[in-house]
């Protein structure tokens, strides 16, 4: 969180100041074949990242790996008729997510602190990303 310094009291920025939730995580600035296949698909995968962030911050992680699996094969729908380059990008960034979550619930389910409740999604987390890396 950020923090400001106003007088003699701290005022904190509010979650939705600090994570931009309008913009997309993803954003098309130069595509080999311009684009028209990729701007179609874009916002679909845009809106899966947004709801997995959500998912994340609140520590709903069964449902951010799903908004992430989701997003991961909206981007496999279009690999036939779009250019590859854009869909590596798509997956990289995918996996990329998932790796975040996979090491958050390491953290929290190995140690001297660990708590068993996160065991079965850091599990769920692992199956996924061997998925997605097998998909690629």
């Amino acid at each position: 969180m950020d923090v400001k310094r106003k007088g003699l009291f701290l005022l904190s920025i509010s979650d939705s100041e600090y994570f931009n939730d309008s913009q997309g995580k993803i954003e098309l600035v130069g595509c080999p074949q311009l684009g028209e296949d990729c701007k179609k698909h874009i916002s679909q995968i845009n809106k899966s990242f947004l709801s997995s962030d959500r998912f994340w911050r609140d520590k709903d992680y069964p449902q951010a790996i799903d908004e992430l699996k989701s997003a991961f094969y909206t981007s496999n729908k279009f690999m036939d008729t779009s250019c590859t380059s854009c869909l590596e990008l798509f997956h990289a960034t995918i996996i990329r997510s998932l790796e975040n979550i996979h090491q958050d619930l390491y953290r929290m389910s190995t140690g001297l602190f660990s708590r068993k409740r996160y065991q079965s999604s850091y599990e769920l987390a692992t199956g996924v990303l061997e998925e997605f890396k097998k998909a690629t």
